[in-house]
């Protein structure tokens, strides 16, 4: 993974590739050279051929930790200032001898330094030479130092200081974590804090400061103003490095010092694995494919809160109504007539008028019952369906502090919007807050927490959490806006950030160019079989089979097929295009003064080379969207439609 970089406040500022490992690995996987925890910092992992079995793991240690890194010979400047007499030489412990470093009696980990006259003085690596380390708490690498009086200084991650070291019984040696630049220290009992811990009470009748849900530990600079629920100390973001544990769904923080360290409020806590945890509003990503329905997997798992809640206009669950079979179910929010359900989609193609997806096959969906009946001319009800679960959303919801309305149709011309949360033009069902603010139902809905299959394992996504950090979205290579638009950031890494709009692009999708299914890939390199690389010149051939623009130095997620040697672009297959959230047809249609017939939408690329009964130019794909009657084979732009309208 090649290193990145990120603005903050008014600065631009490396951040090195981390591991991917699960945080909790991290805290507890130690590397075999220093014997430090590897954290997140990347490292190699080897096999020992001798002693590989269950009972004795592959050799991890260290990227810097690795015998390639480490100088062979500690001589001339380097020459260690504890033992000027002679050179060091780096040895491999042996299994047979169990090596203690002269300087701090610690036990020496797999490398060691050792005098070449056998005089007996060794060091460990950290005692003999830089080790620098990546933490999740700092954003540049840390050097773990050890030395005896190093209890005094303020811990940069949870802003106290620690009195007590917190080394083996009898000594005094401390192993911390420096940044020197930044005057950044982390004391290791706070390196090795849990990921996630769940508050408890000593006292069974003191309930106060109990919490239902697990809470993450980050170490994000939020831009959430309030108190600490265990002390009450208003937070307002003043360390910017210290961490807290948090839970993302309720808006529940509470300082390191307070969850973990304060006895006098009577607070104990258990740690606990995040791959073991229940978080509440979690959803997995992606998709399997076009198919499947997001908004039934969001709505399936949907807890409301003091921060989402919502009201609807029935209290019939939707279990029930969708055992109504085929009796009709009357919403005149919307629709202006009754619905009637079907209990599957009978491999029709159809797409949902609420949520803008396909209706998968075996979904149960919702028609107009009036669709057969055509006398009012209306053949918006002939293209009407909702899913099942669409077709009970919540009249209000209160989201991000924004009471929010439900709309059928919004309140513009040809009933487009664009979303303030993926900033994609829809027409689709609306949450609105009078006129400026649209939100399409997927965004309105997206969780405050997200597991994503193009990521680690156990690392959680939730949205951005503090001030004056633009971010990249690691998909599409874009800017995520910090106000309004939807994005995810990891809580473990500093260089994965998602786009909404991008976390939801399924795994698998069909095109005509391919009889194959299209996986997604989160990286440039080609689906081949291991052990079958081809040809060199072959490889440097990658190309999308529908804009014909190079993808070799592509950084970009894009879809591709294993077997016909095929890739795409995102934004080169339409249903993920930036039109993939508009219904074509007749769900946004145009009234024109110089036409008698209502005017259906259409995709401009399909009536491209007609010309425009209005102003008589040639309508050009460029154009994105137009409008037709294809009864009278009359076409016209949507800017000339736009100035034409009824």
């Amino acid at each position: 993974m090649e290193d990145l970089y990120i603005h903050t406040r008014g600065h631009r500022r490396h951040v090195e590739a981390e591991n991917n490992i699960d945080p909790d690995d991290g805290n507890t996987m130690v590397c075999n050279a220093c014997r430090v925890p590897i954290f997140s910092t990347p490292f190699i992992t080897t096999v020992d051929p001798d002693h590989h079995d269950n009972n004795n793991p592959d050799v991890i240690v260290h990227d810097q930790c690795a015998s390639d890194h480490l100088p062979t010979r500690l001589e001339g400047r380097n020459r260690h200032p504890l033992h000027q007499g002679d050179d060091l030489i780096l040895h491999q412990h042996s299994t047979t001898t169990t090596p203690y470093c002269s300087r701090c009696r610690s036990t020496c980990g797999s490398m060691f330094y050792k005098c070449r006259t056998n005089c007996g003085f060794q060091l460990d690596l950290l005692c003999a030479v830089t080790i620098k380390i990546l933490h999740r708490s700092h954003h540049h690498r840390l050097t773990a130092t050890r030395g005896k009086s190093l209890s005094s200084f303020i811990c940069g991650a949870c802003g106290s200081q620690h009195l007590a070291p917190a080394a083996a019984a009898g000594a005094s040696w401390l192993t911390v974590y420096v940044c020197s630049p930044c005057d950044f220290w982390i004391h290791p009992d706070c390196a090795c804090l849990p990921n996630a811990i769940v508050l408890t009470n000593d006292n069974n009748n003191n309930n106060e400061h109990h919490h239902p849900h697990p809470l993450l530990l980050t170490y994000s600079h939020f831009n959430y103003y309030g108190y600490c629920k265990i002390c009450g100390r208003w937070y307002d973001g003043e360390y910017e490095n210290s961490g807290v544990y948090v839970c993302f769904h309720c808006r529940y923080f509470a300082h390191i010092k307070c969850a973990v360290y304060a006895d006098p409020h009577h607070i104990s806590f258990k740690p606990v694995l995040i791959r073991e945890i229940h978080i509440p509003n979690l959803v997995r990503l992606p998709m399997p494919n076009e198919h499947t329905s997001v908004m039934n997997a969001i709505l399936t798992n949907y807890v409301g809160d003091h921060t989402t809640t919502f009201t609807s206009s029935s209290s019939t669950s939707i279990d029930d109504r969708q055992s109504e079979g085929s009796k009709l179910f009357e919403n005149d929010r919307i629709h202006e007539h009754p619905l009637i359900f079907h209990p599957n989609n009978a491999g029709v193609a159809r797409v949902c008028n609420a949520c803008v997806q396909l209706i998968s096959p075996s979904d149960p969906f919702y028609s107009c019952a009036n669709n057969n009946n055509n006398e009012l001319g209306n053949s918006f009800c002939g293209e009407f369906f909702l899913h099942s679960c669409c077709a009970h959303l919540p009249t209000m919801i209160f989201n991000q502090h924004r009471h929010l309305s439900l709309v059928p149709k919004a309140y513009n011309r040809f009933n487009m919007f664009k979303c303030s949360g993926c900033q994609r033009q829809c027409n689709g069902f609306a949450y609105t807050r009078g006129c400026d603010i649209y939100m399409d139902v997927v965004c309105a809905f997206m969780h405050t927490s997200v597991m994503h299959n193009g990521h680690a394992k156990s690392h959680i996504l939730h949205p951005p959490q503090y001030f004056f950090k633009p971010s990249t979205c690691i998909c599409c290579g874009e800017k995520i806006v910090m106000h309004g638009e939807i994005g995810y950031d990891c809580n473990t890494c500093r260089n994965f950030n998602l786009h909404a709009w991008c976390a939801l692009l399924p795994d698998t999708i069909t095109h005509r160019f391919d009889r194959h299914p299209l996986k997604l890939l989160i990286t440039t390199q080609r689906l081949i079989d291991d052990g079958d690389q081809g040809k060199e010149e072959e490889e440097n051939i990658m190309f999308c089979e529908i804009c014909e623009q190079d993808m070799v130095d592509d950084k970009r997620w894009h879809y591709g097929c294993k077997v016909c040697d095929q890739y795409f672009h995102v934004d080169c297959i339409p249903a993920l295009d930036c039109l993939s959230r508009i219904k074509f047809g007749f769900t946004s249609t145009a009234r024109v003064t110089c036409h008698d017939c209502p005017l259906a939408c259409v995709r401009a690329v399909s009536v491209d080379g007609y010309r425009c009964g209005h102003c008589q130019v040639i309508i050009r794909e460029s154009d994105v969207i137009a409008f037709e009657c294809s009864d009278c084979y009359f076409w016209i732009h949507e800017e000339c439609a736009r100035n034409l309208i009824k």
